[in-house]
């Protein structure tokens, strides 16, 4: 994945000159993110929010002055837990996991700029994104019905998660430039997960087969060309 990346943004200074009179540019980011479960299931929740952060690059395409194509690349990282009903030793437990899911990005979503404003653009975000997991963990911890519980342990679990992620993007930002078409790029953007990530085979214990979607609001901090 490293070489992948090096060879991206190589490209990416490559092309960038020779991008100014075709309506592209391009950039860099990096994004700190908070992400949580919206889940689909009964007794399935929300047991907390959890901090993750992605990187990667951006791909503008101004067809006019003001409107723009905007995709890029995006190696993203999300962390957040699921409280939920299990068995374990043939007791009724409750399990929770905190999942580390990773996964490689493309978004397509509408760009509308405003007029420079003094060193300022402003500009607003809507579209889609479409995931593809790269790993998935969960640090996993057991709580028996006497109060005690098991210690945390640390599994694999994608093969109990979905390979595509889907989403609605909705973001907005500012941009400063430094003359040029070189700007700082400061932004939100909201990811709300509307496909299920989870891939878990129903147990007699659980009403329906497992739902959970996962969402994420990131920070944007970033460079354009």
């Amino acid at each position: 994945m490293k070489r992948i990346t090096l060879l991206l943004i190589g490209l990416l200074l490559a092309t960038s000159v020779a991008a100014d009179d075709l309506g592209f540019r391009f950039g860099l980011k990096a994004s700190p993110n908070i992400s949580w479960f919206r889940t689909e299931t009964s007794r399935f929740e929300n047991d907390g929010v959890g901090l993750g952060f992605s990187y990667g690059l951006i791909f503008d395409y101004y067809f006019t002055e003001h409107y723009a194509i905007s995709s890029g690349l995006n190696f993203v990282r999300t962390s957040a837990s699921i409280q939920y009903p299990d068995i374990y030793q043939n007791l009724d437990v409750e399990m929770r996991r905190n999942y580390k899911y990773r996964f490689i990005e493309v978004p397509m979503a509408l760009k509308l700029s405003t007029t420079e404003v003094g060193y300022f653009t402003y500009y607003g975000l809507f579209g889609l994104g479409l995931g593809m997991r790269t790993s998935a963990l969960a640090d996993e911890r057991i709580f028996m019905p006497d109060g005690i519980f098991e210690p945390e342990e640390t599994a694999d679990v994608a093969d109990e998660t979905k390979f595509f992620r889907t989403s609605l993007i909705l973001g907005a930002g500012t941009e400063y430039s430094f003359g040029g078409r070189t700007a700082l790029l400061l932004g939100l953007t909201f990811h709300n997960g509307f496909s299920n990530i989870l891939d878990m085979e129903r147990k007699p214990i659980w009403r329906s087969t497992p739902s959970a979607h996962n969402l994420y609001l990131e920070m944007t901090i970033g460079v354009m060309f």
